[in-house]
């Protein structure tokens, strides 16, 4: 390296030493995630229906579908009583089993530093998956995007349910009632009629 060259790489060294930063403090200030990143998945898990559409789909075999409690789960609809399992060494955060996903219950998170140790420690259960979602998603639903679903139905009561056939059934018995009063207008025997045009004709 000529004189030139030195002179250059110590002038370049002074100009950059009073410039911004090019590198970022992690992991003391993490860098800031843009709302569609595809960071680590959550669950929530009251509203999976077990359609097991996400196992199928998963393009690295990450998911598994594993038998949970229906009371502990809190299921709404969920005939299976299963759920989704998540191996995050396996996971290749593609985002295909939230889009495919009928209730939208799986959500990419914008936690990314998930890295471990222990390779057992990746892979979450359901319930590990639905407190990932309590503590990052729920609180924070308009940061996340999230696309909002509707909620499985909850059985009426049998008060409401009577209350709605007893209307049903009154609404049918004014129709009924409202088509015998049309035909009561109609006259009893066409061929009267008939007759009398006949003996007009005649008579005329």
């Amino acid at each position: 390296m000529g004189i030139k060259e030195t002179f250059s790489a110590f002038g370049y060294g002074i100009k950059e030493a009073g410039s911004k930063r090019a590198t970022y403090p992690y992991p003391d200030k993490p860098l800031p995630i843009q709302k569609r990143s595809r960071g680590m998945l959550s669950l929530d898990l009251e509203n999976c229906i077990g359609c097991e559409l996400c196992f199928k789909i998963c393009p690295s075999d990450a998911i598994r579908m594993q038998k949970v409690d229906f009371k502990e789960a809190g299921f709404h609809t969920n005939a299976r009583s299963e759920a989704p399992a998540i191996d995050f060494n396996k996971c290749i955060f593609c985002g295909l089993c939230s889009e495919i996903c009928p209730p939208k219950v799986l959500h990419h998170t914008h936690k990314y530093d998930i890295s471990t140790d222990k390779r057992k420690e990746l892979v979450y259960t359901p319930f590990q998956l639905r407190e990932v979602y309590e503590k990052l998603v729920k609180p924070y639903e308009d940061e996340y995007d999230i696309i909002k679903f509707q909620k499985a139905s909850q059985p009426q009561d049998k008060n409401e349910s009577t209350t709605a056939m007893q209307k049903k059934g009154s609404n049918g018995n004014e129709t009924n009632e409202n088509k015998t009063a049309v035909g009561a207008t109609k006259p009893a025997n066409p061929n009267a009629d008939n007759a009398v045009k006949q003996e007009t004709k005649n008579s005329k």
